[in-house]
């Protein structure tokens, strides 16, 4: 292990990679790669080199251990650690605390993007304890810093005491004598589609040759995912530094449709609001990414996407690489802008004015995987028809839509089957309600069913307790009763039973076809769920 490395607990698969020989020996004699030419051009030095940037964030763990810690998300192509640092008021303790990522040089020549991580870092650490807000944020906040995505990159761009405009990483293409994958579209979401990235390794937006396929753009992803507990992303928000342009943009960037299936139209209000909040104290320009340009395979759009946190990019000053002496002006004007999003990390919604709504102790638009199990107890005697997350589809008793976005929780999705044999189960991940308040569940839902449908036959929503034992009556009975019951679209306001105050619980969906012979038809689905509270 190298002099001075700190790896974060839980990421020790990220320690281990395949590097080319020279480097391997490189790091094994303690250098690190490129480290010993690498620098700024003359009169540029206030920038900080990969090294510099390592020292410097050591330096402050040293002098804030309390709220500092130091660690690696990985390696880069050549070898280089991913530096990263946590800031929170109890540092590699995991206390529930909503949280923020926060990454800048993606892209090797776009080191103003480096020093704005470098500048909220300092913010942070030496205004602990001094500023009451950042105080406040740093004891309520989990913070991430990845200040050099990619330092191959970086330091290439200077290898030589100048500015050559190397945007990609340093990773050879396979049966190329080419060099460089642009990490920034080498994620695995809208990856190389829509013309924006390129599928030519000679050109600088080089899409790789497969998604992920850049050691840093793994690193990246595999961190988002290590932020998963319980089924839910603990990311709340992000930013992502780039140059230029002097712009805050959000998801989307592979298409101009404000709205596209991928996105509610919820989040879509959240993010203009945002983003015209932030350019309100910056003096940016906010807009959609796509409207810079299309791009695609970016991780703003993959955080999104994947986990639902809201991701910004930040185009930062007007070129890429202004003279030293601006960083500090550039990088101070961001500074609201940056401190009001990790203030939002807990509810985004609260920038529309919808905390109470969307920020209770459960919400899930089942627009992504958030911990639902299928058949959790493994005693479900369905034969047909079992739960699934998806897209529904057209069917005389089933709904082909969603109330936002594209997906819903839905049974008998695919083509010609409806719940057969008995009953199929799915349960939420667990989630703790506050004590000594009461909460309600809020959710839409549909029941398909036909005139051979009877009393046993249909959907039932009830709570159960973390080991799966229903609590009190159930809050959602529909059976049949001889008639047809074609599906609509339906809110359910109920509340939760007494006694679940203070306790962790899910939410249990049950639907049934307890007809012998089948003949019954049985459909059933819920979109939008939520618990709130009273």
């Amino acid at each position: 292990m190298m002099p001075g490395m700190h790896v974060a607990a839980g990421h020790a698969s990220l320690r281990h990679r395949w590097l080319p020989a020279l480097v391997l020996l490189a790091m094994l004699l303690g250098a690190s790669p490129g480290a010993a030419t690498a620098e700024f051009p003359a009169g540029d030095e206030g920038y900080h080199t990969y090294d510099e940037m390592h020292a410097a964030i050591v330096r402050a763990e040293a002098a804030h251990p309390d709220i500092v810690r130091v660690f690696s998300v990985g390696r880069s192509w050549e070898g280089r650690e991913l530096w990263a640092a946590e800031v929170s008021d109890r540092v590699g303790t995991n206390e529930g605390e909503p949280e923020v990522l926060l990454d800048g040089l993606h892209h090797g020549n776009e080191h103003m993007s480096a020093e704005m991580t470098l500048a909220v870092f300092r913010w942070l650490t030496d205004g602990y304890g001094v500023d009451p807000r950042i105080t406040r944020i740093v004891d309520t906040r989990r913070i991430w810093i990845v200040f050099m995505v990619n330092p191959d990159g970086g330091e290439y761009d200077i290898a030589d005491g100048r500015y050559v405009g190397w945007r990609r990483n340093r990773q050879p293409t396979p049966g190329t004598d080419l060099i460089g994958t642009d990490v920034n579209r080498n994620y695995g979401f809208k990856w190389g589609c829509c013309g924006g990235a390129s599928s030519d390794p000679a050109s600088g937006r080089f899409a790789g040759p497969s998604p992920f396929s850049a050691p840093e753009a793994r690193a990246m992803a595999d961190f988002m995912l290590s932020r998963v507990a319980d089924g839910r992303q603990r990311i709340g928000v992000h930013i992502s530094f780039h140059t230029s342009g002097r712009l805050v943009m959000y998801p989307y960037g592979f298409t101009r449709v404000d709205v596209p299936p991928q996105m509610t139209a919820l989040d879509q209000r959240t993010f203009v609001a945002i983003a015209a909040a932030m350019a309100g104290t910056n003096g940016y320009r906010p807009q959609q990414a796509s409207d810079l340009y299309i791009s695609s395979g970016t991780f703003g759009s993959f955080s999104y996407a994947r986990h639902r946190t809201f991701a910004f990019v930040f185009e930062l000053t007007s070129a890429a690489n202004p003279p030293d002496e601006r960083i500090p002006r550039e990088t101070r004007r961001n500074r609201e802008a940056v401190l009001s999003l990790l203030e939002l990390a807990d509810c985004p919604y609260r920038a529309i004015g919808k905390e109470a709504a969307w920020c209770g102790p459960f919400a899930d638009d089942l627009e992504i995987p958030r911990g639902w199990t299928v058949d959790p107890d493994g005693t479900d005697t369905a034969t047909d028809g079992r739960w699934v997350r998806g897209v529904p589809r057209p069917d005389p008793y089933q709904r082909p839509d969603a109330t936002s976005g594209q997906s819903v929780l839905v049974t008998g999705r695919p083509a010609g089957a409806d719940v057969d044999g008995g009953r199929t189960t799915v349960r939420s991940a667990t989630f703790g309600l506050p004590d000594g308040k009461a909460s309600a569940l809020r959710l839409r839902a549909w029941v398909g069913l036909d005139a051979a449908a009877g009393a046993d036959d249909g959907l039932v929503i009830r709570i159960v307790d973390a080991g799966g034992a229903p609590i009190g009556d159930p809050l959602l009975v529909v059976t049949g009763d001889g008639t047809e019951r074609p599906p609509a679209w339906r809110w359910l306001t109920v509340d939760l039973p007494p006694g679940t105050a203070g306790r962790r619980v899910a939410i249990e969906l049950v639907a049934t076809d307890a007809t012998a012979d089948g003949d019954a038809t049985v459909e059933a689905a819920v979109d939008d769920v939520r618990v709130v509270t009273r």
